[in-house]
């Protein structure tokens, strides 16, 4: 089981700024995801001061909005630019 913090775009209110936030917790075992109420994951949730909660058997990939694309190997040069 992972935790993974997805931002999500900024808030901006007069001078205030808000930097809201998603949880993501993935790799979540099918046993213990079915024991854990969803209260309980909500409770989680708001004591982190998240906007939302995913919660997944599967995985996630949090990636860098920043981030710059890998390049395509397969790809000429002239199909690049």
């Amino acid at each position: 089981m992972r935790i993974q913090v997805l931002t999500l775009p900024s808030v901006v209110v007069g001078d205030d700024v808000e930097e809201p936030f998603a949880l993501v917790v993935d790799q979540v075992h099918d046993r213990i995801r079915d024991e854990v109420e969803g209260e309980k994951w909500r409770l989680f949730r708001d004591q982190c001061g998240a906007r939302a909660l995913l919660v997944t058997s599967e995985t996630v990939e949090i990636v860098d909005p920043y981030a710059a694309a890998p390049e395509d190997p397969s790809l000429s040069a002239l199909e690049r630019a």
